[in-house]
């Protein structure tokens, strides 16, 4: 059996088992758009958070004798 027929034999056996291709594609796109998705918050709440932080007075350093 040839590496192509081996090839054309494990597709149609996807078939049969309900794999679809559009299904598959879905399975890898879902899981990294949502980590694009919280990619982009986390970054963008870290953004808010150093503007935040620069606007906040230093209180004044006490020192103890």
């Amino acid at each position: 059996m040839s590496l192509l027929a081996r090839l054309v034999d494990f597709i149609t056996a996807q078939y049969r088992w309900g794999l679809h291709p559009l299904k598959v594609a879905i399975a890898l796109v879902v899981p990294a758009l949502i980590l694009y998705l919280a990619d982009r918050r986390v970054r963008r709440l870290a953004a808010i958070v150093a503007v935040e932080e620069e606007h906040v007075r230093r209180l004044p350093r006490i020192r103890r004798r």
